[in-house]
């Protein structure tokens, strides 16, 4: 796992989201800036598709703390996604009470493997739904 993690944000990079590789469900490249520093972040996360949206499981492997992406989408919410090799913008909101019961039962049903990952952290593990944005006019 943290093989193909840090090799897929490279070969994400270079092949425009084509190549990774992690093959067993969907990976993205997020890209968001930090909140304390401003500097751009690209990370490379599983996702679950809804349509033209996205949800996000901020599982951190299952370690106890949530990882920094999560922390950085609470605080600038508006983010762009390498995926299928196609950049496109989102808007994050974290899910709470049965939104995010009823995605944290889509993420289970895709990626079981969250929940040993939960159970683990022994903490409330923060979902995200990313909200495709209009593709802004150029001018």
């Amino acid at each position: 796992m943290h093989l193909a993690t840090w090799m897929d944000r490279p070969l994400m990079r270079l092949s425009r989201g084509r190549l990774r590789l992690s093959f067993v469900i969907p990976v993205l490249l997020l890209r968001c800036r930090g909140v304390r520093s401003g500097r751009l972040r690209e990370v490379p996360l599983l996702y679950v598709p809804i349509d033209d949206d996205v949800l996000l499981v901020a599982s951190n492997g299952g370690q106890a703390r949530a990882p920094a992406w999560c922390h950085n989408l609470r605080g600038q919410p508006e983010v762009e996604c390498l995926m299928k090799g196609e950049i496109s913008r989102f808007a994050a909101e974290e899910l709470a009470g049965q939104r995010r019961a009823d995605a944290w039962d889509r993420v289970t049903a895709v990626y079981p493997g969250y929940l040993n990952y939960a159970e683990r952290a022994q903490r409330l593990i923060p979902l995200f739904l990313l909200r495709k944005l209009p593709v802004a006019p150029r001018g």
